[in-house]
């Protein structure tokens, strides 16, 4: 999991992560648990990235460990919302 310097952090913290993981789980529309690299791209204009198709195909480069084309399991979904959170939130509006 990545580190983060606690000075470029909002304060907020937990309460952006938990508005990140309900909009992530809002994007898995078939509810398989998985978050396919569409369901990312959705996520992510939710999310109100500027550029939402290259920020799923980065946040899949980074979060899909295993490669398989979806994010699935814990580490995973951690993962993507250490990226998210590691882009800071210039990127978003939050």
């Amino acid at each position: 999991m990545a580190k983060f310097d606690s000075k470029a952090l909002p304060s907020n913290l937990p309460k952006i992560e938990k508005k990140i993981r309900e909009i992530l789980r809002k994007a898995d529309k078939n509810k398989d648990n998985c978050l396919s690299r569409d369901e990312l791209k959705k996520a992510f204009k939710d999310l109100g990235s500027y550029l939402p198709d290259l920020r799923s195909y980065l946040a899949m480069k980074k979060a899909d460990i295993n490669r398989d084309g979806r994010i699935s399991g814990e580490d995973e979904l951690d993962m993507l919302v250490d990226y998210i959170l590691d882009c800071k939130s210039k990127h978003y509006k939050m």
